[in-house]
């Protein structure tokens, strides 16, 4: 089967508009009445009409409107006040099952738009189809509910799901407020079905859309029951595109900014794998230095020798990589270099962690950084910035970067638990006079600090079972740990706050949870979550409940 979008015809007459003043509408509208009715056999109309509990917004309902299976030309649209009249372009077929659907870009003339979709299901022969599937969305990162996704179920000849996808699935649903999705009235037969946050409304899945495979390959639709599994479809939008460099612009002779189509990061500071080029000459040009610039995680400035203001080429490191470690891609650039000198001084920028006029905690492992504008040589910074005890006493210390700017300080004598130091920029690399340029830091006290604990349960004790700890907030990783062969886990040294787990099987042994792939098809890794007990510090609180990782048979 493969489903028509319906195309829009309307008839000359006024938009109907909603009455001034009153309370705020947040009803979304209703199907009141259809001919022909849900569930009528025998049908041989070539019209269909939709009577609504309200006028809707009549744009909104030919992108709403699918039919299944498809007919071939445009469906023409009459309307009367709140009911519509849909014209089919050719006969229905014989002994066959249609379902029109309306989804949740239908909205009433307020923006009220519909929280599930509504289905129509009636046939040109004496009975209708009775096969069915179920399921549910969830975010692969919380466990949360997804509402609003297409889901498509496309016919499976045999135990395989189809490959290539066909181009347009044989029945489409949409997930409901609770993530959940049901087919009813489908062919008796197996069907490989996708979860696709479709932006475009092209019915396929592109790559810049979040996803969800089904979690086997093929499920069957029957009458007796929906083939509903404790898995479910796990909605994520993993990053396989490779940045791309799109910009070089030159502040001096010497000093060149690198933009990319989203952020990245340097996997080494090492010049060594770029590229740049006099044109004229022929001639390769070195590459001192690369740096990410602070506030800026799209570009990276490189320090070249003093080139000349004539065409160049450049091109990227490999080893630039974006928050997935998609590598970059090499294109070329072209750029004319500035024939300004560079007078660009090193300035101090801020502190990391940021703290003005109080003592920043440092928890374990954490320690103090400094931020500047561009790279400072060791010894230069030896000589503007200074760590001081309470004593008064120089703590010798030193530094490493990764991207260039930001110094991290390991101290040569480490901070005690409670103890405090104070980090002083000098006068010479401060941009003014105001600059903050004082912090002072402490390294938390393990009186402060608590853990928790809990036991996984794997639906493949095979493979290595990893947790995640996530501070709720802020949405961030704080740490991961695999679980012991008995599937215990324990996580220290957290300071208070909410936090919530994910557990998964790593089956691929990366040490990420991975989404799967539809073409070929590929499930995703089994996952499931819970909320972190709150703890007192000093403390081990175990998670109440086993976490279980549903199986998928």
């Amino acid at each position: 089967m493969v489903m028509l979008g319906l195309s829009l015809g309307l008839a000359a007459c006024a938009v109907p508009q909603p009455p001034p003043g009153g309370p705020r509408d947040t009803t979304p509208p209703e199907l009141v009445a259809s001919t022909p009715a849900e569930g009528t056999v025998n049908v041989s109309t070539r019209t269909i009409r939709l009577e609504f509990s309200e006028y809707v917004e009549r744009a909104s309902l030919p992108r709403a409107v699918t039919l299944t299976p498809a007919l071939d030309g445009p469906v023409t649209y009459d309307w009367g006040r709140r009911a519509v009249e849909l014209t089919l372009p050719t006969a229905l077929r014989d002994s066959t099952t249609y379902i029109l659907t309306i989804d949740t870009e239908l909205e009433d003339v307020r923006g009220v738009a519909l929280r599930q979709p509504i289905t129509l299901a009636f046939s040109t022969g004496p009975t209708i189809q009775q096969g069915r599937l179920a399921g549910q969305a969830l975010d692969a990162r919380t466990g949360t509910p997804v509402a609003g996704q297409d889901v498509w179920a496309y016919a499976a000849l045999d135990s395989l799901p189809p490959r290539p996808l066909p181009e347009r699935p044989a029945y489409r649903t949409q997930t409901g407020p609770d993530g959940r999705f049901s087919f009813e009235y489908l062919r008796e037969q197996p069907y490989f079905v996708a979860v696709v946050d479709d932006r475009n409304r092209n019915l396929r899945p592109d790559a810049s859309e979040a996803y969800g495979v089904p979690p086997r390959p093929v499920l069957r639709a029957d009458s007796v029951r929906a083939d509903t599994l404790a898995a479910t479809w796990l909605i994520a939008n993993p990053d396989t595109v490779r940045p791309a460099p799109q910009q070089v612009r030159s502040r001096s002779a010497t000093r060149h900014i690198v933009r990319f189509s989203e952020p990245v990061r340097l996997q080494t500071r090492s010049p060594d794998g770029w590229l740049v080029v006099d044109s004229l000459q022929q001639r390769r040009r070195a590459v001192r230095a690369a740096y990410q610039p602070p506030g800026d995680r799209r570009a990276i400035a490189l320090l070249t020798d003093s080139l000349a203001s004539t065409p160049h080429l450049l091109r990227p490191a490999p080893t630039i990589v974006d928050s997935s470690d998609n590598a970059v891609r090499t294109d070329t650039l072209r750029f004319v270099p500035s024939a300004r000198p560079d007078t660009l001084p090193v300035q101090f920028v801020d502190f990391v962690p940021a703290g003005v006029d109080s003592v920043v905690t440092l928890l374990p492992g954490q320690q103090p950084s400094v931020r500047f504008n561009q790279p400072i040589d060791s010894t230069r910074l030896q000589s503007v910035l200074s760590v001081v005890d309470s004593t008064g006493a120089l703590r010798p210390f030193d530094a490493s970067t990764t991207d260039g700017t930001t110094y991290r300080l390991r101290l040569r004598m480490p901070l005690a638990e409670g103890e405090t130091v104070r980090l002083t920029v000098a006068p010479a690399v401060r941009p003014t006079s105001d600059t903050t340029a004082v912090q002072r830091v402490q390294r938390i006290s393990r009186r402060q600090l608590g853990g928790v604990s809990g036991v996984v349960a794997p639906a493949d004790t095979n493979r290595t079972v990893l947790v995640e700890l996530y501070e709720t907030e802020a949405d961030s990783l704080v740490a991961t740990v695999a679980a012991g062969p008995d599937g215990t886990f324990q996580f220290s040294g957290l300071p208070e706050g909410t936090y919530r787990f994910r557990a998964f099987i790593d089956r691929d042994a990366d040490r990420r949870w991975n989404a799967g792939t539809l073409v070929p098809y590929r499930g995703a890794e089994r996952a499931a979550w819970a909320d972190a007990p709150s703890w007192r510090a000093r403390w081990d609180t175990a998670l109440a409940d086993t976490l279980r990782i549903p199986t998928v048979d």
